[in-house]
């Protein structure tokens, strides 16, 4: 099953802040400071169910050496939003990655 995917060149600020602050809800301090040590070039987002999500991680954290968490979102019983952020040749090496898995298209 493909997932909904979204990539971001070049953050915006508020597009930065409004990540930054979904992705810390309820986290440990070491995840900011991670946040802020990352090269936000781009961002790539992933939606899917817990399984896929699990998978997709797996699969683009071994491509590259992106910085990989999850955004809380309102239901995470049923569907889990990534966050894979790095620069820009890394983001995109991980969507080659995702497709020629089949996990995107």
């Amino acid at each position: 099953m493909a997932l909904l995917h979204r990539f971001i060149n070049a953050p915006s600020a508020s597009t930065k802040k409004i990540l930054t602050r979904r992705i810390l809800v309820g986290r440990a301090s070491e995840e900011a400071e991670a946040l802020k040590a990352a090269s936000w070039g781009a961002v790539l987002l992933l939606q899917g169910a817990i399984p896929e999500m699990f998978s997709a991680v797996d699969v683009g954290s071994k491509a590259s050496p992106v910085l990989v968490t999850e955004v809380a979102g309102n239901c995470p019983q049923n569907l889990v939003t990534m966050a894979f952020i790095g620069n820009v040749a890394d983001v995109k090496l991980v969507m080659s990655a995702l497709k020629s898995e089949g996990v995107i298209t």
